[in-house]
């Protein structure tokens, strides 16, 4: 084979490869020892005379084993046997067949995935699985290191989303855009104009977050909703308002034919106020054309749909049922309470919370700004996203990765030593950096490939530059199992002794620390996250009940006899432990100034319904007396599984 007939075969188009498979025809073809030889060349870097004996000793081992019938996965799995017994583990690897046992694929099919718990059981999310599964080994085998995968595999750290490597972790958009562009996605077979309409401009708003949804592996956060659809909204009575407002929770809640049948992982950052980096921004309106005024001069309708928007929240679906998706970010900042009733508002949104646990509240300090969504994430404006406020179209983050350490581990492992412990904690996050590194890498790799390349939609150039806007690109660390470190290390939890909580304030600002210095060595946003890693506090605790039983069944909590473990997730002092809720927003908010990405504490109301008046209270005195960045209300809900209601 010629070295130009070989770049044309590694070039190959993908169709071809889905459609004729060459070595999964669906039809029998008779023995080749060629085709063992040209699989090697196209795939691996090895050499050709090696490839010639390597493809000489399966077939004499195959020939050998008197096999009648021969499938091409066994092929495979005889000349990797090969390529190891001559050490060539670097091409084994190249050369491997990326897929499932019959077993582990009947068990998919059959039985709920629950480790998103937004994904239904369904033929979508076993599709969404299957396909996960084969990304996941293709990202540990050719995208991150070896030493990187196998810390991840050991649970040294968690790569996060292993099975969408293809695509950015979250991103925060702006309404604006499409208000200005309309709806014109590339390889679309339609293009829409700017909506001259309310309900058109919440339905390619819905539409665009489902594509973003194809494009992003996490949630899809739009910033000050309510503001940017007011010029929309002039002269619309309260009717016709409310109707708007549940087009755009119902529609966004039912979109359960998204990727994997879930619904589109959406927040509103919503506002009483008008944000002062808006206060004089040109507003766009109907048409996509300026109106003459700044959006300033819509506060009313900003304040009246934002109204309509809490009342749909506050009656649920036709069942009484909490809307999870979209989430409202109802933000707090200094301005607030300047604004005339702002005191209702408070109330009305303290209604929510109370009776259906909805509405995050983010802390606006000074003259801090944030974009919120997913749970806790939050990109904070800094000088230059404050200049891009005056062309908001241009308000477009991501964060790119998420990586979270095992922190009990460390514990295990440096033995009740403090400068060992550190020493580890270095070590983890340089070598998770290389993570981080690699999957700029390869994300930049698909972006580099244009609007033809998978990440198409992210390079649409409308407004003169990429959508995806790489230089404003996070890095996230996350952290599991702060509280079980501490509880190890010195024997106490952070809420039962005051050196407890002063070593974890220490470790988390060491790792805050080093991403300043990280991120300076290598020119990259690194920042730390209050992960929302459910799951991973789980997996996390299970690996080390297996690898290390005696230290972790000391801090594991949860049930050892049936396995149901996991450790405290990210920064929280232990949800069991008798602390009132004041003390718990105190202390957690304690360590938001060194999370920049994000941090929330919930405080979970049990059973207890208390009044919308002092859930407002708790939410300013919050405000003003704490540096807690986010927090949440979680009360408890009993459902009828007959009739579906809840009560």
């Amino acid at each position: 084979m010629t070295i130009k007939s070989l770049e044309n075969e590694k070039q190959m188009d993908s169709t071809d490869i889905a459609l004729f498979v060459r070595v999964s025809k669906g039809d029998v073809v008779k023995w080749s020892r060629q085709s063992i030889v040209d699989a090697l060349l196209r795939e691996t870097s090895i050499s050709p005379e090696m490839a010639d004996k390597v493809s000489r000793e399966a077939e004499n081992a195959i020939i050998a084993s008197n096999i009648k019938f021969i499938t091409a996965p066994l092929i495979r799995e005889v000349v990797n046997d090969k390529l190891v017994h001559h050490g060539l583990e670097e091409e084994r690897k190249q050369h491997t067949r990326l897929g499932l046992p019959i077993f582990d694929v009947d068990q998919i099919i059959r039985n709920h995935n629950k480790e998103n718990a937004n994904v239904p059981h369904g033929p979508e999310a076993t599709n969404l699985s299957l396909a996960e599964a084969i990304k996941k080994q293709h990202a540990l085998l050719r995208v991150f290191s070896p030493d990187v995968s196998l810390a991840h595999e050991s649970g040294d750290f968690h790569l996060h989303d292993l099975g969408m490597i293809d695509r950015p972790y979250c991103s925060g958009n702006s309404l604006e855009y499409i208000k200005k562009f309309g709806l014109n996605l590339p390889n679309a077979l339609s293009i829409a104009k700017p909506a001259k309409h309310p309900e058109v401009l919440i339905g390619q708003m819905i539409k665009f977050s489902a594509a973003l949804q194809g494009t992003f592996a996490g949630a899809i956060g739009w910033d000050a909703v309510n503001l940017f659809l007011a010029p929309y909204l002039k002269g619309i009575d309260d009717r016709r308002m409310e109707q708007l407002a549940q087009i755009l929770v119902f529609e966004y809640a039912q979109q359960a034919v998204a990727r994997g049948g879930q619904s589109i992982f959406s927040d509103l950052n919503l506002y009483w106020e008008v944000p002062k980096h808006f206060a004089d921004v040109p507003a766009i309106g109907p048409g996509g054309k300026f109106t003459g005024n700044v959006y300033e001069d819509y506060i009313g309708e900003s304040q009246r749909f934002v109204q309509a928007l809490l009342k749909v929240y506050r009656q649920g679906d036709a069942y009484g049922r909490p809307f999870f998706f979209p989430k409202p970010q109802i933000h707090i900042s200094e301005k607030l309470f300047k604004t005339e009733g702002y005191e209702d508002f408070l109330t009305q949104v303290a209604e929510v919370s109370s009776e259906m646990g909805n509405p995050y509240y983010v802390f606006d300090r000074g003259d801090t700004a944030k974009i919120s969504e997913c749970c806790r994430l939050a990109f904070k404006l800094e000088e230059s996203d404050f200049n891009d406020a005056k062309t908001p179209w241009k308000m477009r983050y991501s964060a790119m990765q998420n990586i979270t350490f095992n922190l009990p581990r460390i514990a295990y492992e440096a033995n009740g030593n403090d400068d060992i412990l550190f020493e580890l904690l270095r070590r983890k996050m340089e070598q998770a950096v290389k993570g981080h590194v690699a999957k700029k890498r390869f994300i930049t790799g698909l972006l580099n490939m244009g609007n033809t390349g998978p990440l198409g939609l992210l390079t649409m150039d409308t407004d003169g530059e990429a959508y995806y806007r790489l230089h404003k690109a996070s890095f996230l660390f996350g952290m599991v199992g702060l509280n079980e470190m501490v509880q190890y290390h010195l024997g106490s939890e952070l809420h039962e002794s005051r050196d407890a909580f002063k070593f974890g304030l220490k470790v988390i600002a060491f790792m805050n620390k080093m991403c300043e210095e990280l991120g300076k060595r290598l020119d990259m946003k690194f920042v730390l996250e209050q992960t929302p890693a459910e799951s991973t506090a789980y997996r996390m605790a299970m690996l080390d009940l297996e690898h290390y039983p005696d230290q972790a069944r000391q801090t594991v909590k949860g049930d050892l006899a049936s396995n149901e473990v996991y450790y405290t997730n990210s920064t929280y002092l232990n949800v069991g432990s008798q602390v009132s809720p004041i003390e718990r927003v105190k202390k957690e908010g304690m360590f938001h100034p060194l999370i920049e990405a994000g941090s929330l504490t919930h405080i979970w109301l049990g059973e207890s319904r208390p009044s919308p008046e002092s859930i407002a209270n708790f939410v300013v005195k919050t405000f003003k007396h704490t540096t807690n960045d986010q927090i949440a209300f979680s009360p408890e809900f009993t459902s009828c599984l007959d009739c579906g209601k809840n009560s």
